[in-house]
């Protein structure tokens, strides 16, 4: 008796047909209707902590005479960190000075003579009422009087111009000291005792511990929800159990690098916003350069358009 073909294979196939044409659709469907907005909650994302940097530099140019505080030491506002040699700018102010006592010396001069001239001046109007003198010695001591008052003023102003020369080469001086602006920690030293600096040459760089920047790239899809003042909580990997406090301050306002494609609305890259946050750091324990973990607590939603 002959075998009947087994119809198996045959009702295989449409099953099969089936089973791909229900997950091309599934996947048609998630394609179309996945949305890439932002849809609410907290906003998580990786960044870097970035301490702020303080490069100190003198205000005048010279030999460095002595750096006083080493890599990693620990300084306060007006704390003096490098010294210049002074030779040079001790003998501009032993100059100023001198020129500021000749020129005090030549006013008290030119106060004698007017008070001599005034006094003749004086003395010839007295004699003229007796006409025991003439008018041309009359005219004679007031031109003289004249003279004697502009001679005081010059003077005045050449003291005036000397004391201001003593001024500028006092705050020459005082530049030769080197202070620290905020409380810090020295991170660099830059130049060494025996260089030559010049004006506004960093000598050291100073990190500022005590509040760090934490900056962390958010996507555009979610940069809308995020406003300076929104709450941030950080973690680093040395202390992953522990949250640091912070605030949003600032928001690039201009895209960055792309970092994935928009496959759902099918529009073009999505790129990123840099978030800067301030975050106390009164112990020192986030480091400059640690990868940290940025949770934004976002106080509103994004801003619709409106049709």
């Amino acid at each position: 008796m002959a075998e009947t073909p087994s119809k198996r294979p045959n009702m295989i196939r449409p099953v099969v047909l089936l089973l791909v044409l229900g997950t091309v659709g599934f996947f048609g469907w998630r394609y179309a209707t996945r949305s890439e907005g932002y849809t609410g909650g907290d906003i998580t994302t990786v960044g870097t902590v970035d301490a702020v940097h303080v490069q100190l530099g003198f205000k005048v140019g010279g030999r460095l005479a002595d750096v006083l505080v080493a890599e990693g030491a620990r300084v306060t506002p007006g704390q003096t960190v490098a010294r210049l040699e002074t030779q040079d700018l001790d003998g501009a102010l032993m100059t100023a000075t001198a020129s500021l006592e000749a020129a005090r010396a030549a006013l008290a001069q030119a106060r004698a003579g007017q008070q001599r001239s005034a006094l003749e001046l004086a003395r010839q109007l007295e004699l003229m009422k007796s006409d025991a003198t003439t008018p041309q010695q009359v005219d004679d001591a007031r031109t003289n009087s004249a003279v004697a008052v502009a001679k005081v003023q010059a003077a005045v102003a050449q003291v005036h111009q000397a004391d201001s020369g003593r001024h500028q080469a006092e705050l020459q001086r005082s530049y030769a000291e080197l202070h620290a602006t905020e409380a810090g920690q020295v991170s660099e030293k830059i130049h060494e005792s025996g260089e030559i600096v010049m004006v506004g040459t960093p000598v050291l760089t100073v990190s500022q511990l005590d509040t760090v920047k934490v900056r962390a790239a958010v996507d555009e899809t979610r940069i809308g929800a995020i406003r300076p003042g929104d709450g941030v909580r950080v973690r680093v990997y040395t202390f992953d159990k522990r949250w640091f406090d912070g605030q949003v301050t600032d928001i690039q306002p201009a895209g960055d690098f792309a970092t994935r494609k928009d496959w759902g609305a099918q529009r073009r890259d999505i790129r990123t916003f840099n978030v800067t946050a301030r975050v106390p750091n009164p112990d020192h324990l986030l480091k400059d350069g640690m990868t940290a973990e940025i949770t934004i607590h976002p106080s509103s939603r994004p801003m619709t358009a409106q049709p």
